[in-house]
């Protein structure tokens, strides 16, 4: 990708975005504007004096001492739960909670994300941050996932809030809390999210680059309105019974993307060390005369498969406007999430994430059979932009000296792994042409001084799978922000349901990939290295940005 290419992959979105934050902030700016750390009192208060805060466009429900089993979350030590409703809008119902203990708290704040549509408290992360000695912080994003109809799918605010505002806010509440309950700032504030809680953690660096030090964000989802709009194409795809791809048919897939792709050791380990680089034609499993049909696929069924791997496209100008699946992503086992049937695939309606849409189409009576995927694509990006997180200039916040690192199960059947390889090249395009890096391998050193890309094969979504998926990508942040050593690998293990380990591997920032040095046990990590291959950043993402809207940075 040369210079002038780069950066065109968040330009109409990045606009629009800051956009909508500025009038956001205008509308809301009174909610914290009082919140002046320096002039509040550094006496700690009780957890029951914080329920007496007069806070703007704050309503503090409840702040009480709990320890034990809550919102089914067991065995937690003592500590202050501050429960408060948000509303930095008329519209706005933002719920947050912060979790304070009591004793024993570690100095830092650490927020975690959500998952899918949010309108849920994510008490099952907040939970081991508190045992870990964390103050944390949760949000439901301003709606509650019970809600029927889903109204709030219609309001521009109540999808602002959810898009970006709440965590934001949380934030701000959060490190008010700490201060007014301990009588003084946390040392480190770290996010920790995968998939939506992924994209939260992004961009709360592209808009909000003072929120945090340190951001963990795995399977990112930056780019919320093309990949829901992706679930439509899905169900087009295999709506009819006659294209239906169930579990075995999915398995025959991965088991011949594994021999098609893999070394001599794919089939026996389950899953691809490198997909990204896989030219997969799912004609090999089409029946052969004679063949039992048990043991392949259909031409309809095919040509099913083809669009899972081809992505989204335009079909007038046929430029691609979401990746596509990665080979070995099909059913590749391991528990969690590690089949393509997670998407909703074969059925009379599409996968729940695609009702975003009756939003865009204000519509709760949608009929999707009549929905063009790409259009309805473009639709959203005109009427919510601002739920995208795909802007690539993240130089205020690396600015700051904070940290950034990413992880990606490449066998992720939800969201491709290829989008966040293709955000992570757009990063080094524009640190090349923002400060003249002559290449691509020196645009890599320099991004990695602050953000990082780790890639773990044979990982599903955000787990699961028949990989390595064992592993702590926190710890290692945390080193990185606190004590700037930079990870250089993150060690991962395969853990069978007895609780043992049967192989391990170490995780190599992104363009390196594990190698094995060719002896020694290959179930051991210490017989492996990381190794320096090309990137692979695909520019024709960023392309169709340019071309669809004529917006260059």
């Amino acid at each position: 990708m040369d210079a002038q290419q780069s950066g065109k992959f968040h330009a109409l979105h990045s606009k629009a975005k800051r956009h909508a934050i500025r009038a956001g902030c205008a509308l809301g700016a009174s909610l914290f504007v009082s919140f002046n750390f320096g002039a509040v009192s550094a006496h700690a208060a009780s957890c029951s004096d914080l329920a007496n805060l007069n806070l703007p466009n704050t309503t503090i429900t409840s702040a009480t001492i709990e320890s034990g089993t809550v919102e089914g979350i067991s065995g937690l030590p003592s500590f202050c739960r501050v429960q408060a409703t948000l509303t930095p809008s008329p519209t706005s119902d933002i719920k947050v909670e912060v979790w304070m203990p009591v004793s024993g708290w570690n100095n830092d704040l650490q927020a975690v994300g959500n998952g899918g549509l949010a309108g849920t408290i994510s008490y099952s992360a907040m939970g081991p941050a508190l045992k870990g000695g964390y103050a944390t912080t949760s949000t439901d994003t301003g709606h509650s996932a019970s809600q029927n109809p889903p109204v709030w799918l219609t309001d521009p605010d109540q999808e602002r809030d959810n898009g970006y505002r709440a965590i934001h806010l949380m934030t701000v509440f959060a490190k008010e809390m700490v201060f007014d309950f301990y009588g003084s700032s946390s040392r480190y504030t770290y996010f920790n999210g995968c998939s939506t809680g992924g994209g939260q953690g992004i961009g709360e660096a592209q808009s909000y680059p003072d929120d945090y030090d340190g951001i963990l964000a795995g399977a990112p989802q930056i780019f919320a309105t093309h990949i829901r709009a992706e679930y439509i194409q899905d169900f087009h795809a295999t709506t009819d019974p006659a294209n239906n791809l169930p579990a075995s048919s999915l398995s025959i897939l991965t088991q011949a993307a594994l021999k098609t792709c893999g070394d001599k050791y794919a089939v026996q380990d389950g899953f691809l060390p490198d997909p990204l680089t896989c030219r997969f034609d799912p004609k090999v499993t089409e029946c052969r005369k004679g063949q039992d049909p048990s043991t392949c696929l259909t031409p309809a069924q095919v040509e099913a498969a083809r669009k899972f791997y081809a992505g989204l496209s335009d079909p007038k100008t046929h430029e691609q406007m979401w990746p596509g699946l990665m080979p070995g992503s099909e059913n590749s086992g391991g528990g969690g999430i590690s089949s393509w049937l997670a998407r909703g695939i074969n059925g009379p309606t599409p996968s729940a994430f695609a009702d975003f849409f009756w939003g865009v189409y204000d519509n709760f009576n949608l009929d999707f059979s009549t929905v063009d995927a790409a259009a309805a694509a473009k639709l959203a990006d005109d009427k919510f932009p601002y739920i995208d997180h795909i802007d690539t200039n993240l130089d205020a916040f690396i600015s700051k000296g904070h940290k950034l690192l990413i992880y990606h199960g490449e066998a992720d059947p939800l969201i491709t792994p290829r989008s966040t390889v293709d955000y992570y090249g757009n990063l080094v395009e524009n640190t090349k042409k923002r400060h003249g890096d002559p290449d691509d391998g020196h645009a890599v050193g320099e991004l990695e001084e602050s953000a990082r890309l780790f890639l773990v094969p044979g990982m599903g979504h955000c787990g699961g799978g028949p990989g390595p998926t064992t592993f702590d990508a926190f710890t290692p942040l945390k080193n990185w922000v606190e004590n700037r050593a930079a990870p250089n690998s993150i060690l991962a293990s395969r853990v069978d349901s007895s609780g043992a380990t049967t192989f391990s591997r170490p995780l190599c920032p992104y363009p390196q990939e594990a190698t094995w040095k060719g002896t020694g046990d290959r179930t051991d990590a210490a017989n492996w290295v990381c190794v320096k291959h090309r990137a692979d950043f695909d520019d024709h993402f960023y392309d169709y940005w340019d071309k669809q809207f004529g917006i260059s940075r």
